[in-house]
């Protein structure tokens, strides 16, 4: 049996330090959890690092709630904030492109990719609102995504995990597929 490898989301650089000591393997570093996440501070980056170097950090990318398609303004800040977070020490970017019809964003993601270079790129649960879940995973396949957060398009992970089983079959070993939402200590062993 593989090893179990802990992430936890977290909404501040006390919350990422704090799941460091508690033994996280990974964090995805965000603000504003209460929103779904949105881009932390760099300060809360170079915090973390300071604090916690062997942690690996992934830092959200999300100007704002709402959808996951983006204005030209919107994308140009998400751009340079990638680039700011990998320039200070960032393990990975944690990102979501969606046309307005609800695909994946291939352009868009394809010049995201290109900022995070050889660091870990994580599809958030912009998967999680796709009309077509095996053909959202083949686009992000061929583009070179590390993994793809989810919860199988419910809420939370127990509600999905039908999708999330589908996922991984579909994916087989081609990208990662990392549940997320809802996982508490009471429910992580099942």
């Amino acid at each position: 049996m593989q090893p179990v490898y802990l992430e936890v989301c977290c909404g501040s650089a006390a919350d990422a330090i704090a799941a460091y000591q508690g033994g996280a393997n990974r964090v995805e570093l965000n603000s504003d959890l209460f929103h779904g996440g949105l881009t932390p501070t760099l300060g809360a980056l170079r915090t973390v690092k300071r604090h916690a170097p062997e942690l690996k950090v992934m830092c959200m990318v999300r100007p704002r709630e709402g959808g996951f398609c983006y204005t030209d303004t919107e994308y140009e800040t998400m751009l340079e904030d990638a680039r700011i977070f990998v320039e200070n020490g960032a393990d990975g970017i944690v990102f979501g492109f969606l046309r307005e019809d609800g695909t994946v964003d291939t352009a868009r993601c394809r010049e995201m990719l290109a900022v995070i270079g050889d660091r870990e790129s994580v599809f958030h649960r912009a998967i999680d609102v796709v009309p077509d879940v095996p053909a959202a995973l083949d686009t992000l396949i061929d583009l070179g995504v590390t993994r793809v957060l989810t919860s199988g398009q419910r809420p939370t992970v127990p509600e999905g995990a039908q999708t999330i089983r589908a996922m991984i079959a579909h994916a087989g070993g081609r990208i990662q597929i990392l549940p997320g939402g809802g996982i508490t200590p009471e429910n992580a062993a099942w």
